[in-house]
């Protein structure tokens, strides 16, 4: 394209690096802050989401990013975001709170996958975002996964791959670059890689029937990005983070899969490649081992440090300029891929119809819990706890005309990550506590199968994710189950 060609010839060596790098914005009276800007007329072109603001706020931010962009003679930087739940994720209230993608997994429902994505992506660029780090294809493969919980599908590795597919072309088809992650896949891992580096000793026959075969699908559905994530892989060869490594990202992923996209790290700031490099030296083996964008995740004030530490490199020889400008096409053409090579002002007064939470609609809503025993539906709750996941479920509860009182009560409880043997235990002191108990809801990702002979007793919700950040869209699934095909009689809503 003539446009990408004019680019990359008017970019200086340094601009060149600085597209390439991922920093986390600052905010200054609604506006981007010194630090920030300094960033962006040096040429950072990635910046992650901004947080706990409303939508029209995001909004303004975001028109004021392409401004300082413009007037820097700079291509508008990319805006990307963890949305894999939707804008409520990074941004807080507003927008719809979409499933997680484990609730996703409980449904089995492509049709229903897709069209999750692309309503979330539809919100996404009213915004200004235009890019998600999502949607995660892990496998998990361990028992008790300590790192993607309710963030992954947590099914087979073929329903993974269909969903997968199905979530990248909504979100691709409607104007935002998909993400999947993390390759070559980190659903067998017992290490948490924000904690320190996994060492994974995956066989090859699982490597390539299991853990590549959503990523080949995504390859297949046209998506946009790959992050790698931060593990090794010893049997497999790989033993530096593979991140790091020039046999994951250029041969395993360029060559094997012939994925022609923009590779984006996982953020270099996570203790697994931190605590052995400082973030400048990580950003530059990223770079020479064949990644496209550095996702330095550091506040923008350190981004100056980050470029001119890879300006050096490219200056020695530790980095060779072909493939920065390679790097450049494919991001580039992401752009063009989603309007970026002539983009227009976010329309503020739209975005405005988002700053408020709103409640998602899908016919098929109830099938992202998993659900046993026989129906009774449900008119009235009591609740027992201070829990973030109680609280918004007497709110919602309320909300829909169910009263926050009566004879009915409902146990909720909230264990997170825990193992699941836990999680069994904890169900069955909630029933032994309450006494007369039909069900219990309980925070998980677990299909009701998994608690044996309490399974007909049990609701399960991916409602908390691992960073507590608390769901309506599976809240209002629970309670679809609850008062219309509902189990409950008697119970008790208790912490976790």
């Amino acid at each position: 394209m003539r446009w990408i060609d004019e680019l990359l010839g008017r970019l200086t060596p340094a601009q060149k690096l600085a597209q390439l790098v991922l920093v986390l914005p600052g905010v200054e009276s609604g506006r981007p802050d010194a630090a920030t800007r300094e960033a962006l007329e040096l040429g950072v072109g990635v910046l992650h989401s901004v947080r706990g603001m409303p939508a029209s706020a995001a909004a303004r931010y975001h028109n004021a990013v392409a401004e300082i962009c413009a007037d820097a003679g700079l291509p508008t930087a990319l805006l990307g975001g963890n949305l894999e739940s939707g804008l409520a994720y990074s941004l807080g209230t507003s927008g719809t709170h979409f499933p997680y993608p484990r609730g996703i997994g409980l449904s089995g429902d492509t049709e229903l996958a897709y069209r999750i994505a692309a309503a979330g992506a539809i919100e996404a660029r009213a915004v200004g975002f235009h890019w998600t780090f999502s949607p995660c294809v892990d496998v998990i493969t361990v028992p008790d996964d300590p790192i993607l919980g309710i963030r992954a599908y947590g099914v087979s590795a073929e329903l993974t791959a269909e969903l997968g597919a199905a979530q990248i072309r909504g979100y691709q088809d409607h104007g935002v670059l998909a993400t999947a992650k993390h390759f070559p896949g980190h659903g067998d891992s017992s290490v948490d890689s924000h904690l320190d580096l996994p060492r994974v000793d995956r066989t090859a026959a699982a490597h390539e029937d299991i853990h590549l075969a959503p990523f080949r699908a995504a390859v297949e559905a046209g998506v946009a990005t790959i992050m790698v994530a931060h593990l090794e892989l010893p049997k497999l060869g790989i033993n530096e983070p593979a991140t790091l490594s020039s046999t994951v990202n250029r041969q395993w992923l360029r060559s094997d899969l012939g994925f022609d996209g923009v590779i984006i790290t996982d953020a270099l700031e996570m203790a697994a490649v931190a605590n052995r490099y400082d973030p400048a030296e990580s950003a530059v083996l990223a770079l020479r081992a064949g990644a496209d964008v550095l996702n330095v995740k550091c506040p923008a004030g350190e981004g100056p440090r980050i470029i001119a530490r890879l300006v050096e490199a490219l200056a020695a020889g530790e980095v060779d300029e072909k493939q920065v400008d390679e790097s450049l096409r494919r991001l580039f053409l992401a752009r063009a891929r989603i309007g970026l090579d002539d983009p227009q002002p976010v329309d503020e007064e739209r975005a405005a119809a988002l700053d408020e939470a709103l409640t998602w609609h899908d016919p098929a809503r109830s099938s992202t819990v998993s659900v046993h025993g026989a129906p009774v539906g449900l008119d009235g709750f009591a609740v027992v706890g201070e829990s973030a996941l109680a609280q918004r479920f007497t709110e919602i509860g309320v909300r829909r005309g169910v009263a926050a009182s009566g004879d009915a009560v409902v146990a909720v409880v909230s264990p997170g990550t825990v193992p699941l043997a836990q999680q069994r235990e904890i169900v069955a002191s909630a029933l032994a506590e309450a006494g007369d108990v039909a069900a219990v809801v309980i925070n998980s990702g677990e299909p009701a199968e998994t608690f044996g002979d309490l399974a007909d007793h049990v609701v399960t919700t991916a409602a908390v994710d691992a960073f507590d950040i608390v769901n309506d869209a599976a809240i209002d699934a629970a309670f679809d189950v609850l008062t219309t095909d509902a189990l409950i009689t008697d119970a008790l809503i208790t912490e976790g």
